[in-house]
């Protein structure tokens, strides 16, 4: 990479971010930009393949956490060198923003720890997702800069993610770049909800299989740095840089419930509805299942429908909708199908099989005998109650989800308040040391002053007076008794 003498105004900081004879501001606004030179800049771009259409320029007087200029962000170069390209994968601007971060504000190791992560996520097979990321790193904050440690209790995939004596100085390599389409991540530096990276998320099976995957890719934890070196980046950060598609359109066709899960309503938009085999009293109650808005009906009322709907009618395969199966449990949803799809061909192969278990030998031979129409319009409403069933089981579940979410709050609320008196505490302390060294240091002060004081040479004079005056009539004795004839009055010590 090329280098530019640094620029006067840079402070280089200390381990604890504190800069000798610096004003009191914060880390990120002490700190200039070494890039002081749109050749330098050009250069860095270029040799790490910079995209056509982004715009890179010098930092100039901005700081890393001012402003940026309008479609700008901040870049660092150890981003580069980290492997991070442009445009940002989509995890990237999914962390940024569950963080509510700016790219600038994560230092060297946030970049390895996420780029790493992505990788591991590509080696195993796992997409990678927030809920992942969260249950085995947590977010932290030192000197304006935010970095991520491992959560010990879910296993440790890094090692070696703290930086060396010589890293230091990328928090000065920084510049501004433009891009030709709106960034999907945040662009001013910002407070990140510490709620949202405290307490690690609960995951559901299908998370807690794909955890245990990514532990089970090297067997061990693997040196960050090493790792990244030794890894792929370019495939595994090669799928999706433009970002994740726009979510499908709803199809006009579709008469599935709003709470169908996707799926579902896919199946039932592309069946064609039968418009003259089904009578009449079946096209309500198919219609009322479809809106989802009822539950199945009783035994009783439902051989009711089937004679009214039979009566004067020829019916080839009778429509009748079952009751909620035995040992059905709201406050226990179970799901027929394993959880074990990762985006591969191996879930659907799973639930193929399991949905070929369901067809009864009894089954095959009354579809066998059936009509082709008579089969559909069987298999289209078979097919509503399941939804009926999955938006019911879907509620539960919400519900259980909120009541998780809500004992999380509280946790985070109460982790926030010991947060809070810790930093109390802290400062207290820092302001009780402040006072003892202002304390002493006006006591020495005063002593000094009061030793070069005339009323210190005042007391001490009269303090030495009565000594002074017994010595002189003590020399006085003593002169007269060797000479008697001296007069006594002549023997006068003058005071100074």
């Amino acid at each position: 990479m090329p280098s530019s003498p640094a620029p006067s105004p840079v402070v280089v900081l200390s381990d604890d971010g504190a800069a000798s004879g610096a004003p009191s501001r914060s880390a990120a606004e002490r700190i200039a930009s070494t890039l002081t030179t749109q050749a330098a800049v050009d250069a860095l771009c270029k040799n790490h393949d910079m995209p056509r259409g982004f715009a890179a320029r010098p930092a100039g007087e901005l700081r890393a956490c001012s402003a940026p200029p309008r479609g700008s962000v901040c870049v660092y170069a150890h981003m580069l060198e980290t492997g991070v390209r442009f445009p940002l994968h989509p995890f990237f601007c999914d962390a940024l923003n569950h963080f509510g971060l700016a790219p600038g504000q994560l230092s060297i190791n946030g970049w390895r720890v996420l780029v790493g992560f992505v990788a591991i996520c590509h080696e195993a097979g796992v997409p990678p997702s927030m809920a992942l990321f969260r249950h085995f790193f947590k977010l932290y904050n030192r000197n304006d800069w935010y970095y991520f440690r491992c959560r010990a209790f879910a296993g440790v995939l890094f090692t070696g993610t703290s930086y060396s004596q010589s890293e230091r100085e990328w928090k000065g390599a920084f510049f501004f770049l433009t891009s030709p389409e709106s960034w999907r991540c945040p662009v001013r530096w910002g407070e990140p909800p510490y709620k949202s990276s405290a307490a690690g998320p609960a995951l559901t099976s299908h998370q807690k299989q794909s955890a245990e995957k990514l532990l089970a890719v090297h067997g061990t934890a693997r040196d960050l740095r090493a790792y990244l070196r030794q890894t792929d980046l370019a495939a595994a950060l090669s799928a999706d840089l433009a970002g994740a598609p726009p979510p499908p359109q709803p199809s006009p066709r579709s008469t599935v419930a709003k709470g169908v899960d996707p799926p579902v309503r896919d199946m039932t938009d592309k069946m064609p509805v039968e418009k003259t085999a089904a009578p009449a009293a079946r096209t309500e109650q198919v219609k009322s299942e479809a809106h989802g808005d009822t539950l199945p009906m009783s035994g009783k009322k439902r051989r009711r429908e089937e004679g009214t709907a039979t009566n004067g009618h020829h019916c080839a395969a009778p429509v009748s909708t079952p009751r909620a199966p035995s040992g059905f449990d709201p406050r226990s949803p179970r799901s027929p199908v394993p959880d074990t799809h990762d985006g591969d061909g191996a879930g659907w192969k799973a639930a193929q099989k399991v949905l070929e278990g369901l067809v009864t030998p009894s089954r095959e031979r009354h579809f066998a005998a059936s009509k082709p129409s008579d089969l559909l319009a069987s298999s289209y409403v078979a097919v509503l109650q399941a939804a009926n069933y999955a938006t019911f089981s879907l509620n539960y579940a919400l519900e259980l989800d909120e009541k998780v979410v809500a004992r999380e709050r509280d946790n985070l609320a109460l982790w926030e308040q010991v947060e809070k008196e810790k930093a109390a505490r802290q400062a207290a302390v820092a302001e009780l040391e402040k006072v003892k060294a202002e304390l002493e240091i006006a006591q020495a002060t005063a002593v000094q002053q009061f030793l070069g004081s005339g009323e210190y040479t005042r007391r001490l004079a009269e303090h030495a007076l009565p000594a002074y005056l017994r010595g002189a009539e003590e020399m006085k004795r003593v002169a007269l008794r060797h000479y008697p004839r001296l007069d006594a009055t002549k023997l006068v010590l003058p005071l100074d």
